[in-house]
């Protein structure tokens, strides 16, 4: 109780007027305390889903940087959970000795739901080692992390405090498929790298690795996303964008100028997070020995991190030249009003994919565009 001495005129009323600012500062203090608890519970929140490639790599950094990023989920596909999930923890979360300051859960989850025929994909082997050292980030191999029966659990507890949840899959359908269930009341919306696939679709070998890594599985994902917000996000097809010779310039691929900048310009920051993966995309990792027998080498060529994604450089290693896959599916989560719905992929009741709108009629400004704002988006990450 406040109690102010009694007297007569403008001092009194002055003396009351005191009085009730002091009770509403102390009223908006005890607000102000509590408020963050309330944010806490209530946060729109991401899950994001990979099999940590290049694309993987260059993707997730953006979305951090932008979004309240609950959860990471490892499935299998261009890596393994096990190996993958410490390596990306440590681009991620940073060092164990000095992690970033909002660590952020990398969870091992599904391997394929069954056997697959890695014939089909002879180049796997080399990406793997490759990423199970993030690119060359690390100098060595993380031990592997054990995996987890429990992990739809541990989706669902990281993100229990979300009042809303959108699923990022840049990856397979491995792990989908069995947390999804457990936190569908949450999820607003699912952005999915790929087209779209009709459930009665039976050519696999017409649709992308993610759907034909994981055959089953990406079947019963298309069952599950039925009644849920979905966007299935590509890239334009270019002629002449695939192979192993550079891209023309209007192919939709990352360069490295968007990485290191042009003459000491534009470019990732050299610290935190963004310069974790400056460092991994453009080190001299020396990656020579992790061509399996019978691939492919350039000899007196040496393989380095950019022998994975620099168009001059795949090749050098055993992959084939990146383009902006995932990179494209997180600019849609961060940026949907640049996009544009491409009716013609339009398969049983989904309408179709979306595309990057073209920017002044020209793909060469819209790729260009669209790099620009990678890396400014990337840059804002810790």
């Amino acid at each position: 109780m406040i109690s102010v001495k009694k007297t007569n005129g403008l001092g009194a009323v002055l003396k009351y007027r005191v009085a009730g600012l002091y009770l509403l500062l102390a009223m908006a203090l005890v607000a102000c305390a509590d408020r963050p608890a309330l944010q806490r519970h209530n946060e729109a929140c991401v899950v994001i889903d990979n099999d940590y490639d290049i694309d993987d790599m260059m993707a997730m950094p953006m979305v951090v940087a932008n979004k309240q990023v609950a959860a990471i989920v490892q499935s299998e596909g261009y890596s393994l959970p096990e190996v993958s999930a410490p390596a990306l923890e440590r681009l991620i979360n940073g060092s164990a000795a000095s992690p970033s300051d909002r660590a952020i859960p990398v969870i091992v989850g599904s391997r394929a739901s069954e056997s697959v025929d890695l014939s089909r994909w002879p180049w796997l082997g080399f990406f793997r080692d490759m990423m199970a050292h993030s690119n060359g980030l690390l100098s060595s191999k993380p031990a592997p992390r054990q995996s987890q029966p429990d992990y739809p659990a541990q989706v669902a507890q990281a993100v229990s405090h979300c009042q809303s949840v959108s699923v990022l899959i840049l990856g397979t359908y491995s792990s989908f498929v069995n947390y999804s269930p457990r936190i569908r009341h949450q999820i607003d919306k699912v952005v999915i790298m790929g087209k779209p696939m009709g459930q009665q679709a039976t050519r696999h070998d017409k649709q992308s690795f993610n759907c034909a890594y994981d055959w089953p599985a990406c079947r019963q994902a298309m069952g599950q996303l039925q009644g849920l917000k979905s966007f299935f996000v590509d890239i334009p097809r270019i002629e002449g964008c695939r192979g192993p010779a550079p891209p023309v310039a209007s192919c939709y691929g990352p360069t490295l100028e968007m990485v290191q900048g042009l003459e000491g310009r534009g470019g990732l920051r050299e610290q935190g997070l963004p310069g974790r993966l400056r460092q991994a995309l453009i080190n001299a990792f020396d990656c020579n020995g992790f061509f399996l027998s019978g691939m492919p080498v350039v000899q007196g060529t040496a393989c380095t991190s950019q022998s994975t994604w620099v168009p001059t450089e795949v090749m050098a290693g055993p992959g084939g030249q990146m383009l902006f896959w995932d990179q494209t599916a997180a600019l849609f989560l961060l940026y949907p009003d640049l996009f544009a719905l491409n009716v013609q992929s339009a398969v049983d009741d989904k309408p179709g994919h979306f595309e990057p709108s073209l920017f002044n009629a020209s793909h060469v400004q819209t790729i260009e565009r669209m790099r620009t704002l990678w890396t400014d988006s990337t840059n804002r990450g810790q």
